[in-house]
C-alpha cells in the first residue's frame, strides 16, 4: 500500500557521462523527497535522459555520488535501482499488451498455490487493491492492448508502485496524450505526492509547470 511507504531521499551531486570521449553531462546535482514532484526542465539534448538513465542503472556515471537516506548507494543497473525503489516510466510501454491488467500487475512474479498452480483469485485481489489504493479506474479483467495510451501509462505508473517504487521518474508523459488525458495524469501525480512517492517530472513544456 503506497501510503505505508517508508520515508524516501535521493541526494546524487556530480553526475558526469561522457560517451567517445565527450561530456554530455556536467556535473549535475539531483535531489528530491518522497512526497516531492522534481520537474527536469530541459531541451532535447540537455541531458535530461542521461540524468535519469544514470539514477536507473541503464548508464554508470563517470564520476559522482548518488545517497538515497543518506547512505552512499551504488548503482550499476537496473536491478540495482529497482531494489532502492527507483522506477522509470519511458515513453515506450514495456507492459504485456496480449495480458490482462491484472496479470501485467503481477508480471515476473506470479503467485502460486502449494501445488504449483498459478493462483487467479489471489492476482485478482492483488490488481483491485493496487488499483484502489491509488484510486485508478481500470478494469482488471481487461486486455491491455484494448486500452488507450493514456490507460497503458497509469497501468505502467500502478505496476511500478505495487512494486514497492519509492521514487517514479517519468519521462516525457504527456507526449502523445490528448489534454484531457493530460489532466487525468496530473491528478493522478498530486496523489502519488500526497502518498509519499518521490517523482521526478521530466518535460520540455514549459506549460506544464505552471
Amino acid at each position: 500500500v503506497v501510503s505505508s511507504r517508508e520515508p524516501f531521499a535521493l541526494h546524487a551531486t556530480g553526475l558526469r557521462k561522457r560517451f567517445s570521449g565527450v561530456e554530455v553531462l556536467h556535473g549535475v546535482d539531483i535531489t528530491v523527497d518522497g512526497g516531492e514532484v522534481l520537474a527536469l526542465l530541459g531541451e532535447n539534448g540537455a541531458g535530461k535522459s542521461t540524468a535519469i538513465k544514470i539514477l536507473a542503472g541503464d548508464y554508470s556515471r563517470d564520476s559522482g555520488e548518488i545517497q538515497i537516506n543518506g547512505q552512499t548507494v551504488q548503482i550499476e543497473n537496473p536491478r540495482d535501482a529497482s531494489q532502492h525503489g527507483i522506477r522509470v516510466i519511458y515513453q515506450e510501454f514495456s507492459d504485456a499488451p496480449d495480458l490482462t491488467v491484472a496479470e501485467n500487475l503481477v508480471l515476473g512474479a506470479w503467485p502460486r498455490r502449494p501445488s504449483g498452480i498459478i493462483d487467479w483469485p489471489t492476482i485478482r485481489r492483488h490488481a483491485e487493491e493496487s488499483l484502489r489504493t491509488l484510486g485508478v479506474e481500470l478494469n482488471p479483467d481487461t486486455v491491455v492492448e484494448t486500452l488507450g495510451v493514456a490507460q497503458r501509462q497509469v497501468l505502467e505508473i500502478t505496476r511500478a508502485l505495487a512494486g514497492e517504487a519509492k521514487l517514479l521518474i517519468l519521462d516525457e508523459p504527456t507526449s502523445a496524450l490528448t489534454t484531457e488525458e493530460t489532466e487525468v495524469l496530473f491528478d493522478l501525480v498530486l496523489r502519488l505526492r500526497s502518498q509519499g512517492v518521490a517523482i521526478i517530472y521530466i518535460t520540455h513544456r514549459l506549460d506544464e509547470l505552471e
